[in-house]
């Protein structure tokens, strides 16, 4: 009976080494070339995100102003004979951002009274106050871990006071127009200090209650003693810049380049910085120079 030759000659099929090489070359070129493609559509999608925790708070405050006819304090300065500090924003955008249950938790009665110690629930992790692309956990240990918050709202409009100044303020104050005038941004924990959601800790920077725009966006945190109140600033880990909402509710990405002073060295006795640059002119809200963001 006759047989069928092989038409390879009898040999076996398959990759030789150099050709086994060039495959591999081939897939890590592929590899290297995607990559970057994934990462940046992973940041994109962080970016939105945050873009929709920053929108949401902007209409929580706008609803606190159209219920109380004010925006919220950074904090009321109560110092309590052995207080543990005041609350801040948060705790008051707590019923109108979906969050009541934990605002009757904290039972904040008219936001005066001393914040709870640190505990449980002074940590819980609320994701629509965290930014994703800081990837730092939920606590702040810059201020005794309690939950993390990664915005905040500018000094300019949400004040700090005492009870005695009683200083709030109102949409009316905003005399430079919502739309040229910040009114939260963001905070990461990487280069800058973070924040906490229950308000000012005693014994711990109020840095973590408020933002201010006196020195340059992404200035980062300097540590120790900080002498120029680094502190203080907006800062982001997304490429190129951060969000920051208007105080008309609309958010933007303002790009680090924004034209900035930044040589200011007053940030820590609390004066403004008044420089005509156009970061700190959207940063004031009654200046009399209604800027527009390019």
């Amino acid at each position: 009976m006759a047989t069928r030759r092989s038409t390879t000659g009898g040999r076996k099929t398959g990759f030789t080494l150099v050709e086994l090489l060039v495959v591999i070359a081939i897939i890590g070129i592929l590899v290297a070339l995607l990559l970057p493609a994934v990462q940046a559509a992973r940041e994109a999608a962080r970016r939105t995100q945050c873009t929709n925790n920053l929108k949401q708070l902007a209409l929580a405050l706008h609803n606190h102003h159209d219920t109380y006819k004010r925006f919220p304090n950074a904090y009321v300065l109560k110092n309590y004979p052995g207080g543990t500090g005041d609350f801040g924003v948060m705790p008051h955008l707590f019923p109108f951002m979906e969050a009541t249950a934990l605002h009757d938790q904290l039972n904040p009665g008219d936001y005066l009274v001393p914040i709870p110690t640190v505990n449980a629930t002074t940590q819980s992790k609320l994701s629509g106050l965290i930014c994703p692309s800081d990837p730092t956990g939920h606590l702040n240990p810059n201020a005794s871990n309690d939950g993390k918050c990664n915005y905040l709202a500018s000094a300019q409009i949400c004040v700090a006071t005492s009870p005695t100044a009683a200083v709030t303020i109102r949409m009316a104050g905003i005399t430079d127009g919502t739309s040229n005038t910040f009114l939260i941004g963001e905070r990461d924990m990487k280069d800058g200090i973070g924040a906490i959601w229950i308000g000012r800790r005693n014994g711990i920077t109020d840095a973590v209650a408020y933002a201010r725009g006196d020195l340059p966006l992404n200035t980062k945190w300097a540590g120790g003693s900080d002498p120029l109140c680094t502190r203080h600033a907006w800062t982001s880990k997304h490429p190129g810049g951060a969000n920051l909402a208007l105080a008309d509710a609309s958010v933007r990405f303002i790009a680090e380049t924004i034209e900035s002073h930044a040589g200011y060295t007053a940030s820590c006795s609390g004066a403004v910085n008044t420089a005509d640059f156009l970061y700190q002119n959207l940063y004031r809200r009654d200046d009399g120079r209604p800027v527009t963001i390019p």
